[in-house]
């Protein structure tokens, strides 16, 4: 199990570096439509966001405050417990939002999640985990709806991405079966919002 976390870790890391074709999204695509106009939602979908309940292994995608689409999920190795640190195997909890888009992950498709927020850099000067300029760094990429710093003490590099839902694996994000993260890539450009709960 330790080598999955590692794995994933690793792919997080160096995300494109391994040469991959990102896969053909048609089938993904097609799902979601039918699933949006089953439901009376407009297509192509506007505004989505993300809902992960931690407890229930489900991330909901939501369109208008609307159920749209529920998935099972698998979590960091330490799944009860809100990230705190770099290597720690949490999953986070509280608002985020979709800040990066990997199409040529090792896990098939990586959207990242804006770890570590504004929360977290209060909380990581005053356990000094991070210092000042870092956590400056941090809110600056927050307020702009950007990729917030990924290499400090806080930890970083937490997304949604492929790979398989069956077990708690990952070194803190969140994973789905590769067809789940396919509809979630079609629905939710860069700046989608996630709510991660205990």
């Amino acid at each position: 199990m330790r080598v999955a976390w590692l794995a994933c870790w690793v792919a997080c890391l160096v995300g494109g570096a391994i040469a991959k074709t990102p896969p053909n999204l048609g089938t993904a695509s097609i799902l979601l439509k039918n699933a949006a106009i089953a439901q009376g939602v407009e297509w192509p979908i506007v505004s989505p966001s993300i809902l992960i309940e931690k407890e229930k292994r489900t991330l909901t995608l939501l369109v208008g405050g609307r159920a749209l689409r529920a998935y099972r999920i698998g979590l960091g190795a330490e799944p009860h417990l809100d990230k705190d640190r770099a290597g720690d195997h949490r999953t986070p909890e509280g608002i985020f939002y979709v800040c990066s888009r990997n199409p040529a992950s090792q896990f098939h498709l990586f959207l990242g999640i804006s770890y570590p927020g504004s929360k977290e850099a209060d909380r990581g000067l005053r356990q000094h985990l991070i210092n000042t300029v870092q956590a400056k760094a941090i809110r600056s990429a927050v307020a702009n709806r950007q990729l917030p710093p990924q290499f400090t003490g806080l930890g970083g590099l937490i997304g949604i991405h492929g790979g398989g839902s069956g077990s708690d694996w990952t070194w803190g994000c969140i994973a789905l079966e590769d067809v789940a993260v396919e509809e979630l890539w079609v629905a939710c450009p860069i700046g989608t919002p996630i709510e991660i709960r205990k």
